[in-house]
């Protein structure tokens, strides 16, 4: 198949490409590169440096946007940043516009749309079914305004999916990591302690570190989405049902690196305001192991060590 993904240059985009090119498919990847990495760009894959914000639907297609690809993985997406530099409505604005754009692309072209969303979708949920009802908390905190881009995008998918024939499957991403990883914040809390860890730098937690996370390898949830491609009309979680503490994971990573750095703690109202922590994170994959036989190969503590190993290089 002849296959587009944005956000190509990220950390699940360039694994999504690894994975896609070694079953035999022809690649295309477009990034701006605001936080992607040409370096993570296999050399197989034909790279254009392009803003999906900047297409224009039925006008002045560029030859990029005017190809037509039998499916196409929509991984593109704005998070806010806690300095202040990314507004929330921006990234409200920018997702839900990438996704139209996208969709109606694939419906011009009768082309397959792979989407992917967030498990922060699921706020504090304890079960994470993809057919659980959603709660959000209260608009009047910035933070839900991620997650509600995204299920914003899921809503209009769906409606396009029963309106219009898209063909179309979603997939809610839980959190992942490797040796790719952006070493900042919105690269998540376990390549950011490693890269202080290994620079003796102090560890900083958000409340006490009792909050579970799910840690996959990228390379299992660019597996997972690759085997998505015959999938219609589903949501499903791609991730690992291991938990870990944030606190678990700070300790593992300072004595693996054997860090001279301080693990400090500071309340979580101080950063993200009246804002309801989510306390438990897991993959729900049993839907997942339904549809697409789905599994994982790395434990969490695997997919430190092979960050580890690698950053420390």
């Amino acid at each position: 198949m002849e296959i587009l993904i944005t956000g190509a240059a990220g950390l699940i985009g360039s694994h999504l490409c690894d994975s896609l090119t070694r079953k035999g498919h022809i690649v295309s990847g477009v990034d701006n590169l605001s936080f992607g990495n040409i370096n993570n760009i296999p050399n197989n894959v034909d790279f254009i440096k392009d803003d999906i914000t900047s297409w224009q639907y039925h006008l002045h297609w560029n030859n990029f946007e005017y190809k037509k690809y039998d499916v196409i993985f929509h991984l593109a997406s704005l998070k806010k940043v806690w300095d202040g530099s990314i507004p929330s409505t921006e990234v409200m604005d920018v997702n839900y516009n990438m996704t139209k754009i996208l969709v109606d692309k694939c419906l011009t072209d009768g082309s397959k749309l792979i989407f992917a969303s967030t498990s922060d979708i699921y706020g504090n949920s304890t079960s994470f079914k993809e057919d659980d009802n959603i709660t959000m908390g209260a608009p009047t905190n910035l933070r839900y305004s991620y997650a509600l881009s995204k299920w914003h995008s899921e809503q209009y998918i769906f409606n396009s999916i029963q309106e219009s024939n898209l063909q179309a499957c979603i997939a809610r991403i839980f959190g992942c990591a490797s040796n790719r990883s952006n070493k900042s914040w919105s690269g998540g809390h376990v390549p950011l302690f490693i890269d202080l860890a290994i620079n003796n730098k102090e560890i900083i937690i958000h409340g006490d570190g009792s909050q579970t996370r799910s840690i996959s390898h990228a390379s299992d949830i660019a597996d997972g989405l690759s085997d998505l491609i015959p999938i219609n009309n589903e949501i499903v979680n791609l991730g690992t049902d291991q938990e870990t503490t944030v606190k678990y994971i700070a300790e593992y990573v300072k004595e693996k690196v054997g860090s001279l750095s301080e693990i400090s703690y500071v309340n979580k109202d101080k950063i993200f305001g009246n804002y309801n922590e989510i306390q438990r994170r897991f993959a729900n994959t049993s839907k997942a192991k339904q549809l697409i036989d789905y599994k994982v190969n790395y434990t969490t503590e695997q997919v430190v060590d092979s960050i580890i190993e690698a950053w420390q290089k």
